[in-house]
Parts: C-alpha cells; structure tokens; sequence
C-alpha cells in the first residue's frame, strides 16, 4: 500500500443500540455509491429520507485511490473523451483536469532483451487525469454529503457487511461484521459482483441466472498492481521519450508518465505480487540507469484488497460484460446493484461507476415517488 496517501474519512457512527434504521443502505463507498447517494439527496430533497452508506474499508473511494497533492493515482487514472459522465461530474464539483503527456518516442520491450524506439502517435487517445487524482472525486462528493445533508446521510466506515436478508414485512435487515444491523427499505450493493457473492450472504437467494453472471463477471483492477516511480527529474522527456513502454517478458508490464506540475513521475502497470524492487528493476532494464534511483515508490496491489478481490483469478477476462438481468431490481424492487462493472456503458471504467451510480438513483427515486403516491391512496405496497 502507498504511504502517506490522503485518505479523506468519515468515523464510524458510535451507538449504543444494536439496530440502525436507515430508509436506504448503499454498500460500498467507491465512486458508483457515493454517486448514487449525491443523486439520491437531490432527486428526495423535497422528501428527504435517511441515507446508510456502509463502507468496508478504512476510507471512501474503492478503486480510486490517489495521492492528492502529487496528482497520482494508485488506482483508476484516466477520463476519455468519450466518458461525459464522469467529465461532467467533475465539472460540477470544480475539479480541474491534466493532460497526458505523451510527446516524443515510446519503447518497446524485445525478444532480445533490448528496448526498441518507436513511434506509436496518440497513445492514449486524448485521455485526462485529474488534479488531486481520480479520488477527488469521492472526497468532493463526500464533502457535500457530509457537510450540505448531515441530516439525511450518514457514512460509516470499518463495517464490511455479512449478510443481508429481505423480511416478510417487506423491511432489510443489513448485518455488518460486528453484529450490528442497519434495518433499511432499499439496499444498494455497490461492490464487486464477484466480491459481493463470495463474502455477503443473502437470503432469500437471487435467482440462479443472476447468480450466474455475477461469479463470472470480471473485477476490473483485481489481478492487478499498480506502482508509481516518483524522480527529481523528468529525464525521459530529456531523452525524447514519451514514457510510454511496453514489456511482456517482465512483471511490470506497462508504463506511462505521470508527470504534474508537482511531480515528476512514471506509473507502473504490473502483475499481481509484482514487488517494489521488482518494479525498479524492470523500469532500469526498459529505460537505463536513469531509472535506478526514484524518490520515491508507492506500490498497490489490488489483488490482495480483500475488499476488492477474494482471488486474484477475478481480475483475469478483461474488461466485465453483464446482460441487463443485472441491472434489474430484485426483492420486489428492494434490492439495486451499482457498481462499475454492471453498467450498461463502460463497464469496468469510471464513466461506468458514475453512469451506474446515477441510473439507479433515478430509478430507486422514481420507484419511491410511486410508492408513496400510492400508500397515500391506500394501497398496499
């Protein structure tokens, strides 16, 4: 794990009764959650309602992980073009974009043993990042959350959830890890599919052909790690080079500068159980002795998250493809899912998250709008 990483955080709620009552539980603290709960806190605030967000972790953010004031990032980096999503959520929370350099030469690790220049033109297609890092993005949402709806929204962190069970009296019951329950109308799970299935219990079952797809539904980042180089200098843009690299003959795979006004740096793409020395080495044999000495080195493995992975092997497929059975609501509309990987556009990606995020906010408030509207008319929902 990276060292000195902000880690924006909310305590754990400390109480004395055994049973919370929320009107909605959202699981998971990542991008897709906290999204579902700002659009939630709009699309209700003529009606607000009591908002569980339950994170596993010690800190919000997911697979966001970032090092704000060197504008890095240990996790998810880029926004393309194309993700107008996650562009115009960052332009509502007034979160500044940085180009990706790429000027000058790229290498290409050889059979041989020897680094190859060559040219490879717009190599991440226009992609951004953001300043202060994609976890910016969480930590802005958090703030609002926490400081514009102190009333309605209530984050509690340390609390991976074990089970979560439908009622007769149409109520859910979410028990955490410590025993403590959060008795709720609708549950969102905005984790994993495959993560959600190997360590939450839920009664009743699903329905088989959703269980299907969520044990096979990739879990982007999970058999992947994550390093970044930090140095006193840019030297491979004194070089000429883009700090682009490819190798598949060593466990750090892929490079790509990460440079920013406050930094210079390189990110490292690797394999699973790649070390940080390892991460040295392959970066001194692509790129020469240049390389041997960084500042710095921040290294995540995602593969060993358990709060991300239960096996390495999730991570492995590419990117993840669900049909639309998982993006229906279950429990008689209780139950929503809203991570990255069940959104029906760029599943995997950030745009994913905050697609997913809003799609079941609009929904689940619609639902509620209707439920209402006919409790008052006295009908039984």
């Amino acid at each position: 794990m990276a060292d000195n990483c902000n880690q924006h955080s909310v305590e754990k709620t400390d109480t004395s009764n055994d049973i919370d009552i929320a009107r909605i539980v959202i699981v998971g603290a990542g991008l897709s959650g906290l999204t579902c709960a700002r659009n939630l806190t709009r699309l209700l605030k003529k009606r607000p309602h009591q908002i569980t967000i339950v994170e596993a972790r010690d800190r919000i953010g997911g697979r966001t992980f970032s090092i704000p004031e060197l504008n890095l990032d240990l996790g998810a980096s880029w926004i393309f073009p194309d993700h107008t999503a996650v562009r115009a959520l960052a332009n509502e929370l007034g979160i500044n974009k940085l180009e990706q350099y790429e000027g000058g030469m790229s290498l290409v690790d050889t059979m041989n043993g020897t680094s190859r220049p060559t040219s490879m033109g717009n190599i991440h297609g226009g992609a951004k990042r953001l300043k202060g890092g994609t976890g910016s993005l969480c930590a802005s949402i958090l703030n609002e959350l926490t400081n514009r709806n102190e009333a309605t929204v209530n984050i509690q962190l340390n609390s991976p959830v074990t089970s979560i069970n439908y009622n007769d009296d149409k109520s859910i019951t979410v028990k955490l890890h410590d025993h403590h329950s959060i008795m709720a109308d609708y549950v969102v799970l905005a984790l994993p599919p495959k993560l959600l299935i190997s360590t939450v219990q839920l009664t009743p079952m699903l329905p088989s052909s959703l269980i299907e797809q969520l044990k096979k539904c990739v879990t982007w980042m999970a058999s992947t790690c994550k390093a970044v180089l930090v140095y006193e200098r840019a030297w491979w843009r004194e070089k000429k080079l883009s700090g682009f690299a490819v190798s598949r003959q060593l466990k750090a795979q892929e490079w790509h500068d990460a440079s920013s006004a406050t930094c210079n740096a390189l990110f490292v793409f690797c394999l699973a159980n790649t070390t940080r020395q390892q991460v040295i080495d392959a970066t001194v044999k692509i790129f020469g002795s240049d390389a041997e000495n960084p500042t710095a080195v921040y290294i995540t493995d995602w593969s060993n998250e358990a709060f991300t992975s239960s096996s390495v092997n999730d991570g492995r497929g590419g990117h993840p493809h669900v049909t639309d059975v998982c993006r229906q609501a279950y429990w008689n509309g209780r139950l929503w899912l809203s991570s990255s990987e069940v959104s029906d556009t760029d599943s995997g990606f950030l745009e994913g998250a905050v697609t997913r995020g809003i799609q079941v906010a609009d929904q689940l408030a619609e639902l509620m709008f209707k439920e209402k509207t006919k409790s008052q008319n006295g009908i039984d929902v």
